[in-house]
C-alpha cells in the first residue's frame, strides 16, 4: 500500500459541524483528505480558511453506496461524522442563529413534532437511520471497495444523552456501535465525546456558542467547588470537549497501530 493512500481519509459530513474540524486537522496532519457530503462543498463559514481548498470536497448520498463506493479503495480511513439531535432538523438552522429567547422556545417545541424538511427531498431521516442505518452501510460498502488492511472506521457517537433529547438518540448510536464492534473486517474506532463547542468560531454569537459557555461554566464551577469527588454529580455534569479536541483524538488514534474500541470522552478531554 503506498504511503500516500495509507494518509488518505475519507470523511462522511465532512461539512458539518465537527466534520469540518475533522477534515482541518486532518491537512495538518499532512492526510490527503476527501470530504463527502449530499452537497459536496465546505461550509461557508470556513470557506475563507487556506486549508479548505486543500480538501476534496465531493458529492455522495451516504444511503447509496452506488455515488461513493468505488472510491473507498482510496482509503485506509473513513470516519462517520453524521447525526442529529432531534429528528426535525429545524433546530439545526436555529442553533447556528442569533439568540432570541421566544423564537427559540418555539423552535425547540416544534423541534419535538412536525415535518422534518429533509422528506421533501425524498430523504426520510430519523435517528435509526441515520445514526445506525447509514453507518452500518457505509461500513459495508468500505469492506467490499478496499481490500487491504487496515480498514479504520472512526464512528462519531456520543458520551451520554443529551437532556431534553429523546433517549432513541443515544440507543441508535449503542446499536450502531454494537453492529459495528461486530464487523471483524474492520478496526472500528468509536468516539464518545460529550457536548462540543467550536473554539475557532468566527462571527457573531450563536445561540449554540452561548449554550456551550453556560455548560462550560458549569462544568469549571463543579471542578472548583466539588472536584470529582461524587460520583453521581460527575454522572449528571459531564466534561464539555471542543470539536479540536476530537478530532485531534482521532488523529492520535489513527496513528496508533491497530487501534480500535470505544474512546471515552476522559480520553478526549486530554488531548
Amino acid at each position: 500500500m503506498a504511503s500516500s493512500t495509507f494518509k488518505s481519509i475519507a470523511v462522511f459530513g465532512g461539512n458539518g459541524f465537527l466534520g469540518h474540524k475533522i477534515c482541518e486537522i486532518g491537512i495538518r496532519n499532512n492526510y490527503n483528505v476527501t470530504s463527502f457530503s449530499r452537497k459536496g462543498e465546505p461550509p461557508q463559514s470556513v470557506i475563507h480558511q487556506p486549508w479548505v481548498s486543500k480538501v476534496n470536497w465531493e458529492k455522495a448520498d451516504i444511503f447509496n453506496p452506488k455515488t461513493y463506493g468505488h472510491k473507498l479503495k482510496d482509503f485506509n480511513s473513513v470516519v462517520h461524522s453524521i447525526g442529529l439531535l432531534f429528528e426535525n432538523l429545524n433546530y439545526k438552522s436555529s442553533i447556528n442563529t442569533n439568540f432570541n429567547i421566544l423564537n427559540d422556545l418555539q423552535n425547540l417545541t416544534n423541534s419535538f413534532s412536525g415535518s422534518n424538511p429533509m422528506e421533501k427531498a425524498g430523504y426520510k431521516l430519523t435517528y435509526e437511520s441515520l445514526q445506525k442505518d447509514s453507518a452500518v452501510i457505509l461500513a459495508n460498502a468500505f469492506i467490499e471497495n478496499q481490500k487491504e488492511s487496515p480498514r479504520n472506521y472512526v464512528y462519531i457517537s456520543a458520551d451520554k444523552n443529551p437532556p431534553i433529547i429523546p433517549k432513541n438518540y443515544i440507543v441508535t448510536k449503542r446499536e450502531a456501535e454494537f453492529e459495528l464492534s461486530c464487523k471483524r473486517e474492520l478496526n472500528t474506532i468509536i468516539m464518545r465525546p460529550g457536548a462540543m463547542y467550536d473554539e475557532t468560531h468566527e462571527g457573531n454569537l450563536t445561540k449554540r456558542d452561548i449554550l456551550m459557555r453556560g455548560l462550560r461554566f458549569g462544568v469549571g464551577l463543579k471542578n472548583c467547588t466539588i472536584g470529582n469527588s461524587i460520583g453521581f454529580v460527575n454522572d449528571l455534569v459531564r466534561p464539555v470537549v471542543s470539536t479540536e479536541q476530537v478530532a485531534n483524538t482521532i488523529f492520535k488514534k489513527l496513528q496508533e497501530e491497530d487501534s480500535k474500541g470505544v474512546v471515552k470522552l476522559e480520553e478526549i478531554v486530554k488531548n
